[in-house]
């Protein structure tokens, strides 16, 4: 993993204007899929430490859950996901600030041993589990992956859907569950609790994470500053060590 110096944040001329003008408006409102919600907590508290408004943060569920809120009016200005998740959904954006790429997955249980995909079949692998498939974005990926590779009608007996990322991940660390597909970012942080990981980078559509202006606030002063600060070199960095992919 690629570690990045301390150095201090220069704030350009344009972001400390933006900066000024949005100290007059309400802060955004950023909100995430629980798998990525340790990243843009991140995010947010770097922003507010830059000079901006700390951002009113939004959680509570897997990203199709989210969308589904965003649409009955919960307010969030700014959906951080992966881009095709958010162009597919029924809320209306009206521009994309790309984050970085992600990729999926397979994680697996202390005492177990997994040195390709095909270990799945194995008959001391007897649960896996995924997040939602319809809804979040590594249970499609997950789903995706199975299916182009001709695994998912094999392995269904030992399948389990679970809402969000971290559901499956304590599931795993629990042990029960015996693999699990996930994100990068959460095995990372707490792979010391599982017996292993490995990167599943081909067999399903790329994950281009990206930030979503909710449609109506693309002109918000404080959405405009929280979006170029998205592009800075430290908002950069945060992105790069939660496993994103420049």
């Amino acid at each position: 993993m690629t570690v990045f110096p301390l150095r201090r944040f220069a704030m350009p001329a344009a972001l400390l204007l933006l900066f000024a003008s949005s100290a007059l408006a309400e802060p955004p409102a950023v909100t995430t899929g629980l798998g990525y919600k340790p990243m843009v907590e991140e995010l947010c508290a770097a922003y507010a430490k830059a000079g901006g408004q700390k951002p009113v943060e939004m959680y509570s569920g897997n990203i199709g859950q989210i969308l589904e809120q965003i649409r009955a009016g919960s307010g969030a200005s700014v959906v951080i996901s992966d881009k095709a998740t958010l162009e597919e959904s029924r809320v209306s954006f009206a521009e994309f600030r790309p984050l970085g790429q992600a990729v999926l997955i397979l994680a697996w249980k202390k005492g177990v041993n997994i040195k390709e995909p095909a270990d799945l079949y194995k008959a001391e692998i007897a649960s896996i589990g995924y997040p939602d498939a319809k809804a979040a974005i590594y249970g499609k990926a997950a789903v995706a992956f199975l299916k182009g590779n001709g695994m998912y009608e094999k392995l269904q007996p030992k399948l389990t859907m679970f809402s969000t990322v971290p559901q499956v991940f304590s599931y795993l660390v629990s042990g029960n569950l015996d693999a699990a597909f996930v994100n990068e970012s959460i095995v990372t942080k707490q792979g010391d609790k599982i017996g292993g990981w490995m990167e599943m980078d081909k067999g399903y559509e790329p994950l281009f994470l990206v930030a979503g202006v909710v449609k109506g606030h693309e002109n918000d002063p404080d959405v405009k500053a929280f979006l170029d600060f998205l592009a800075s070199p430290e908002a950069k960095a945060i992105c790069v060590k939660n496993n994103l992919r420049p």
